[in-house]
């Protein structure tokens, strides 16, 4: 970012706008087209001629003829002052003048198990057609990490499912509200329909946790009644865990947008879901992460729409608010 140095001091004396003149000038070869061409007086533009001459010690046109020509240092410039003027419109334009189709680079976002697993294949193939030069790099960071990553420009935006202490530079955006539910599977536990946080509690527990930790809002819940869970397993893979309710006597705590997801993938007889029994009902928020610097970034802009989308479209599959997604750290 720093291997040119830069004397800032040398551009005191240099009106920029008058290599947008010479651009015009240089374009046309003529004194009153440029003019038009950069909507000012054809006296403006001649002044701005006379002062490029003095600021480049050269003629830059001569009249031949009826018309005028660039002189070999002209010509020497055109190019030059074409490119930096291309770069700076590339730099100054709008979000609505962006063209995703020819955008490059690289889209990093911290995304939980379960919600990648919803929204990545649907946000992955929309970039491959609607941006082919765009990749997309998906990670799972701690929530402890994210703010400071995102900081330090090692993370563009992040889901997550906690309220996050976000600081003054950052924006954030709330994608999806849930309730929780729990599962079991029939064929390895009894539990009665009108079961208890008591029936619950007395169960053994595999939870969601990418730390490793077991702890979440969830026994923060169990504990305001007196109670607590009895948990085995903690894992931050949402397959793996399915397969775990499937093969042991074991229940876990979920949002419903994580529970449904689960539900649908082994078939409405392999698991039971039911609500969890609070009320009221103990719900969870997610939130779409970013820092202001990329805020108005229209890559950026347009991936946080997307995905912002996405989670829309599933909000069929939270009982609870239109707004949220449960994302991961520790929800269950």
């Amino acid at each position: 970012m720093h291997d040119i140095d830069i004397r800032h001091s040398d551009f005191h004396r240099i009106d920029l706008n008058l290599l947008v003149a010479l651009d015009a000038l240089l374009t046309e070869c003529h004194v009153a087209r440029a003019a038009e061409r950069i909507f000012i007086g054809q006296p403006a533009m001649s002044h701005a001629l006379a002062r490029l001459r003095t600021m480049f010690d050269d003629e830059l046109l001569v009249r031949s003829g009826k018309r005028m020509e660039p002189t070999a240092r002209a010509r020497e410039l055109a190019p030059k002052v074409r490119a930096w003027l291309a770069e700076a419109a590339g730099f100054i334009c709008r979000p609505e003048d962006f063209d995703l189709s020819r955008a490059e680079g690289v889209v990093r976002m911290s995304i939980p198990d379960g919600i990648e697993t919803l929204v990545a294949p649907s946000l992955v193939a929309w970039l491959r057609q609607a941006a082919p030069g765009v990749r997309l790099r998906m990670q799972l960071l701690e929530v402890d990490h994210v703010l400071d990553a995102l900081d330090a420009d090692e993370l563009d935006m992040a889901i997550v499912a906690v309220d996050v202490p976000v600081r003054n530079w950052h924006q954030q955006q709330r994608l999806l509200t849930s309730h929780f539910n729990y599962l079991y599977s029939p064929r390895q536990l009894t539990l009665p329909p009108d079961a208890t946080l008591a029936d619950l509690a007395a169960q053994a527990h595999v939870v969601s946790s990418h730390r490793g930790e077991a702890a979440s809002v969830v026994d923060q819940c169990f504990t305001q009644h007196g109670l607590a869970r009895q948990v085995v397993v903690s894992s931050a893979s949402t397959s793996a865990m399915i397969r775990m309710l499937l093969q042991a006597p074991l229940l876990s705590i979920q949002p419903d947008i994580h529970s449904s997801q689960m539900h649908q993938a082994v078939g409405t007889e392999a698991l039971v879901v039911r609500p969890l029994p609070t009320d009221p009902p103990l719900l969870i928020h997610s939130h779409l992460v970013w820092h202001k610097r990329h805020d108005r970034q229209p890559l950026h802009l347009q991936v946080r729409q997307k995905i912002a989308a996405l989670m829309a479209d599933f909000d069929g599959l939270c009982s609870v608010g239109s707004a949220g997604v449960s994302a991961g750290v520790s929800a269950g």
